[in-house]
């Protein structure tokens, strides 16, 4: 129940919340020292550059890219993230200190691979939120968010069926993410893709004002044309439309 006392679960050593969410999320009361968690995660790589999609784009960030990813999208740009064992092992004090040497930032974004997948997470996140003013979590949405917090942003990014035979699993916690409202709902949207984004929305009962519709595609003349395509729907539906910066400035390259 809201207001009871609660511990996140998702990790060997828990971190302490002082109750839940609507939806039964545990909210973090105080952020530990990053000194005292001992976590470790698989990281693929720490970067600097301007947040390219979602509520935050053109923002100033670092980028903590952790490893591992089974859900297995088609057209996913960063599948040098899916092998478990890649990547580098690393303490949360450590990719911090790296984040930090990058230059400084008021957003990180962790990303991966799956974010959310990762045992630890938990503990990663309740201390960025001491760190940096603005935390944002990409992730698919195939495990529930592990807890809340004034300074923590979910982009939940749940799948259509043409993109991963294990699309369904991610809308299973719609409303564990829905109950934040600091949740946006951000869908990568193909040329096909147009009606089962509209059906999968309106069949979980996404305010539509809280979701943003991102063209597929790894140049930039795919992603203006498919933006250009779903700006109809966008403007008929009350959907918002996420660039891809990155893609834009930089194309379809690691570290940006």
């Amino acid at each position: 129940m809201p207001g009871s006392a609660s511990t996140v679960r998702k990790s060997s050593r828990s971190v302490e919340a002082a109750g839940t969410d609507a939806a039964g999320v545990p909210v973090l009361s105080t952020a530990p020292e990053v000194g005292t968690l001992p976590a470790t995660l698989r990281v693929a790589e720490v970067f600097r550059s301007l947040q390219g999609e979602g509520p935050s784009a053109g923002t100033p960030a670092h980028f903590l890219r952790l490893q591992g990813c089974d859900v297995g999208c088609h057209w996913c740009d960063t599948k040098y993230s899916w092998d478990p064992a890649g990547g580098g092992e690393r303490t949360v004090a450590d990719a911090f200190a790296a984040l930090r040497a990058l230059g400084e930032a008021p957003l990180l974004v962790v990303t991966g691979g799956e974010p959310l997948a990762h045992p630890g997470v938990d503990r990663l996140l309740a201390a960025a939120v001491g760190q940096w003013p603005r935390v944002e979590v990409e992730t698919s949405g195939v495990a529930p968010p592990p807890l809340a917090h004034v300074r923590l942003h979910y982009l939940w990014s749940p799948k259509l069926p043409s993109v991963t035979p294990r699309w369904a699993e991610t809308w299973a916690h719609a409303e564990r993410f829905m109950g934040d409202p600091r949740t946006t709902v951000k869908i990568v949207v193909g040329a096909s893709d147009h009606d089962d984004a509209l059906r999968l929305v309106d069949e979980h009962r996404l305010p539509h004002e809280r979701v943003m519709l991102m063209p597929e595609g790894l140049t930039d003349e795919a992603v203006r044309e498919g933006a250009r395509a779903l700006a109809p729907l966008c403007q008929r539906e009350g959907f918002r439309l996420s660039p891809r910066l990155h893609v834009w400035m930089w194309g379809a390259k690691r570290g940006v």
